[in-house]
């Protein structure tokens, strides 16, 4: 799984840098040029500093889901998934994880960048709550 996420997101940075180069590269056989030569640029550095923006957070949450290293669970209903450094889930929450980071690759993939960062900050949440070395002494 480590292997597989350091790929997703490396494909993905990758991806991002040659969108990047491609959308500000001018082919002579394409649409008109727009009005003022500014407004092209200024829609694209909006989409790319997003899709970058994306990018990052995936890799930190990459991150630390490698940093966690659940294991995967034998039975989707499984009462306690254990990790390292005291991170402790359960079966619905490990699926709920591992569901929200492939849809938020599949969404920066596809461009949609603001349900990318939704998706990428709910598994944020979810990584947190399930460290239980974190939390606070009650």
């Amino acid at each position: 799984m480590k292997n597989t996420m350091i790929a997703v997101v490396t494909a993905l940075a990758v991806g991002a840098a040659v969108t990047a180069y491609a959308e500000n590269v001018r082919s002579p056989y394409g649409a008109t040029q727009p009005v003022y030569p500014g407004a092209m640029s200024e829609v694209v550095g909006k989409t790319n500093a997003q899709a970058e923006s994306n990018v990052a957070s995936l890799s930190a949450l990459s991150a630390e889901w490698d940093q966690a290293a659940f294991g995967t669970p034998s039975k989707p209903n499984q009462f306690r998934v254990y990790g390292r450094n005291g991170y402790v889930t359960d079966g619905p929450g490990y699926n709920a994880m591992v569901s929200l980071i492939r849809s938020a690759v599949n969404d920066t993939r596809e461009g949609n960048d603001h349900d990318a960062a939704t998706k990428i900050a709910k598994a944020r949440n979810l990584l947190a709550a399930s460290n239980h070395r974190a939390l606070p002494p009650i």
